[in-house]
């Protein structure tokens, strides 16, 4: 079976992201760091997109001079008089972005940093198998419910640990292939109670670090590649459906 690369340099230019935010930023202040950690020169950010445009990550993305375009939703669908959930508007709102974005259409990764919008079928065929998405919980468990924190799931479904998934974002499809799962964090001495602890600690010790990883140390070093039926391979192994452990 034919496997394509998510991602192969052209002329040995450096892998290009754009991110996409909708909130505080944490997971794109995180990606930042590591580039600034390791000494990255093998990737850039190419921009910052949000459809929240005062929300304080594309604040922080513009005070440190990186490329910025934000369109509102909320005003959008408001002035169309339609919920943000209605299909037609949504393919009109994201071919308001691409169009914003129309000389960025060649970025070889999208970058989804906690973005909370769903995209329409136009934005994946533009993206197709080039949209990176991050779950802050294991998504093979089949008790995950949309709206319910995934910490609070893994609680009240008694385990004993939990680790957050990197993965290939599908069209019409909660989740896509799993590229990479962080290492389990465990849940002892967690209720409901503390909730937002432990929140906390799946940010900084799985998130923040599972999803630059998955950027720098494997896409950027084109070692995924995937197949006509969605498989992922990492240096041409099949990952199965857990993807690749860190």
């Amino acid at each position: 079976m034919r496997k394509i690369p998510v991602f192969r340099k052209t002329n040995n230019n450096p892998m290009t992201i754009g991110i996409f935010l909708s909130g505080s930023g944490t997971n794109f202040d995180a990606i930042v760091r590591y580039i600034k950690d390791k000494n990255i020169n093998d990737a850039t950010i190419k921009f910052v997109f949000s459809n929240v445009p005062d929300c304080p990550g594309i604040k922080n993305a513009e005070k440190q001079g990186y490329t910025t375009f934000s369109l509102s939703s909320r005003d959008f669908f408001t002035k169309l008089g339609k919920p943000p959930d209605d299909e037609k508007s949504r393919k009109d709102y994201d071919m308001e972005i691409l169009n914003i974005l129309s000389e960025f259409t060649e970025t070889d990764i999208i970058v989804l940093a906690g973005y909370r919008r769903k995209f329409s079928h136009i934005f994946y065929k533009t993206f197709n198998n080039r949209i990176i998405n991050m779950y802050p919980g294991d998504i093979t468990n089949e008790y995950l419910i949309t709206g319910i924190p995934a910490s609070l799931q893994a609680l009240q479904n008694k385990e004993e640990e939990i680790k957050c998934t990197v993965y290939l974002d599908r069209e019409e499809i909660r989740f896509g292939s799993a590229i990479l799962q962080s290492k389990p964090l465990k849940l002892e001495g967690y209720t409901e109670t503390n909730i937002s602890e432990l929140d906390s600690e799946i940010r900084e010790k799985a998130e923040w670090t599972a999803l630059p990883y998955t950027i720098f140390e494997i896409i950027a070093r084109e070692e995924l590649s995937v197949d006509e039926k969605g498989n992922l391979y990492l240096n041409d192994i099949l990952l199965n459906e857990n993807g690749f452990q860190l």
